[in-house]
């Protein structure tokens, strides 16, 4: 322990003196676009105390990110909360996750962060976090999130964050290699891909590996099941006929060569295959990091097909979240539903950050990007991984159960019989 506080300290140290660094070298604040429409969360324009506080603000930005924050969102809380300091600490991402829960013993939390969507259940159950759904106002501006971001923050009926910015799965499409397999256009159905795909006699269509950031959105399109609604029971979901007859689907494609598991099959990587191979793979906004690239091999961003008239994806992305050490815990609420009003994001989505707000959807902003237009109209069948403490074990048992019947030949309804009950042990 005493290794890892020292630890602790000289990294808090080295990024505090980097912030005042660039927090004073900083550029003149440009303002964000304007909205016609504006959301119930925005931001009161006093500050819950009238004497002068800081509260310290943990994230992991990347530079193009962490530029926007400090040029244009933090000015924009200082106009409006001149008595709140907001010192903002960039921290290694890689650490981020072991800093946080170290912080917990040390009593050294920040009072509010960015954080990952796996890991919101786990410091909720540690006692880290307080449950932000207990104030008065959270029913009202709830209402305004993305329903599959906000699911993220839900442990044990509270809501413990607020989604901060998202992401997702849709389609990454190699429109010559269509053409190849006789489709002039993206197909609108997954089933009108399969019955072009299936006497290719090669794979058309990837998936990158056998956990549930891959897997998942795969098996949620031909109609599997996880658990409940409230993530706490995966027996008689997981293992249903209707998951079992997902499960079954997948498999049959699997064999007919119409898709491949680089991890099961030793296939050629989606990232690589998709120039000239696959037709098709499921991969997040990232993969089109230059846009003009992508259109010039002739690689365009879709929605997911859809398979008996539904798509499916999984959501990824950040929540901010209020720690229960924080002595300003009213105001670093303030600052988290300022940080999803619409002004900030739309001014943080010029980094890259979608945001997680229904109103902006089909926000201009949004709809004039061809690839941020996509993954933001996916949004609307993206659904969360699970949310639990034991989110790491949950997803082991899944890309065992995924290996064992792709692999191994396991019967498909016993080997989720069992994941389920596995899973069952981690929910409670």
């Amino acid at each position: 322990m005493e290794h890892k506080l020292a630890k602790l300290l000289a990294l808090l140290l080295a990024a505090a003196l980097l912030t005042a660094c660039m927090a004073g070298c900083g550029a003149t604040p440009e303002q964000p676009a304007n909205t016609d429409s504006q959301t119930k969360n925005t931001p009161a324009d006093t500050a819950p105390t009238d004497s002068e506080i800081t509260l310290t603000f943990w994230h992991t930005y990347g530079d193009t990110e962490e530029a926007q924050f400090l040029n244009v969102v933090l000015p924009l809380w200082e106009a409006a909360h001149p008595n709140i300091k907001i010192e903002a600490v960039r921290q290694d991402g890689g650490q981020f996750h072991e800093m946080i829960v170290t912080s917990f013993g040390t009593g050294m939390s920040p009072d509010v962060a960015r954080v990952d969507i796996a890991n919101i259940a786990s410091y909720a159950k540690q006692g880290g976090l307080i449950a932000l759904s207990d104030y008065a106002d959270f029913a009202e501006i709830s209402g305004n999130y993305l329903e599959a971001p906000l699911s993220t923050n839900l442990y044990q009926g509270k809501y413990y964050g607020l989604p901060l910015d998202t992401n997702c799965k849709a389609a990454v499409v190699n429109t010559n290699v269509l053409k190849k397999i006789g489709l002039d256009a993206v197909p609108e159905t997954m089933e009108a891909f399969i019955e072009a795909a299936k006497d290719r006699g090669t794979y058309s269509l990837n998936v990158s590996g056998v956990g549930d950031w891959d897997m998942y959105p795969y098996f949620w399109l031909f109609g599997g099941t996880l658990t409940d609604d409230g993530f706490t029971k995966a027996t008689d979901y997981l293992d249903s006929e209707k998951s079992i007859a997902a499960m079954e689907k997948l498999i049959e494609l699997h064999e007919q060569k119409i898709f491949t598991i680089r991890d099961v099959d030793g296939s050629v990587d989606a990232w690589d295959g998709i120039n000239s191979e696959y037709a098709m793979f499921f991969e997040g906004p990232w993969y089109f990091g230059s846009y003009d690239d992508c259109e010039a091999k002739g690689i365009v961003a879709a929605t997911i097909p859809t398979y008996e008239g539904r798509s499916a994806s999984v959501v990824g992305g950040e929540d901010i979240a209020v720690f229960s050490t924080s002595e300003q815990k009213d105001a670093a609420y303030e600052f988290a539903k300022f940080m999803t009003s619409e002004e900030v994001q739309l001014a943080m989505l010029q980094s890259g950050q979608l945001p997680i707000l229904k109103s902006l959807v089909e926000n201009e902003a949004v709809t004039s990007n061809p690839v941020w237009s996509v993954y933001m109209k996916q949004m609307e069948s993206a659904k969360a991984r699970i949310p639990s403490p034991n989110n790491s074990a949950i997803q082991e048992i899944w890309s065992e159960m995924i290996t064992s019947i792709f692999a191994e030949g396991t019967d498909a309804a016993q080997a989720m019989h069992d994941a389920a009950a596995r899973i069952d042990e981690q929910l409670a």
